[in-house]
């Protein structure tokens, strides 16, 4: 027979009061840095490569070693795709994209849709990256390790400071 005592429950209680508390600090300080702009930057081995607009679907290209392996032709559709470390057997998305099967593209892909950001196709171990829920949070980041790329979003970069004149093709 278990037997719990009346000091468990309240401390029990107490616990559950600061994990509510802490999340809704975390969800004002959201709100209180929100700036009405959602973008997604895109890290990958550490290098910054593309920093995507949630809202329109405007990207910017990081002048790096890696500008060639990323794919914006379906930028409007608001996909992309950047390179990963696991990510170069493409056989099973070749089968339900054409797009990337026409231009052999090898990488992770991208999806933006509805503001948020998610990645819909790449390899790794039981494919945890691509289990991730769809983010537009900068709390929740997507991170897949085996790749060597992390998706951060930002509410707190001024539209100024985005700037799609510099996409680089």
């Amino acid at each position: 027979m278990i037997i719990i005592k009346k000091r468990d429950i309240i401390f029990i209680g107490v616990i559950l009061l600061i994990a509510l508390l802490s999340g809704l600090f975390f969800r004002i300080v959201e709100s209180i840095n929100d700036t009405g702009n959602l973008y997604a930057k895109v890290i990958y081995q550490n290098e910054e490569i593309l920093m995507i607009d949630l809202k329109t679907n405007k990207y910017k290209i990081y002048d790096t070693e890696y500008k060639n392996l990323i794919h914006s032709g379906l930028a409007d559709e608001g996909i992309f795709y950047v390179p990963g470390k696991t990510t170069l057997d493409m056989t099973e998305l070749y089968k339900t994209d054409q797009y990337a099967k026409d231009n052999s593209i090898v990488g992770i892909k991208i999806i933006v849709k509805d503001q948020k950001i998610s990645v819909a196709y790449q390899e790794s171990p039981k494919d945890l990256c691509q289990l991730q829920s769809p983010t537009s949070s900068p709390l929740i980041p997507i991170v897949c390790l085996p790749n060597e790329l992390t998706i951060n979003v930002y509410t707190d970069i001024e539209s100024d400071e985005f700037i799609p004149d510099s996409i680089l093709e």
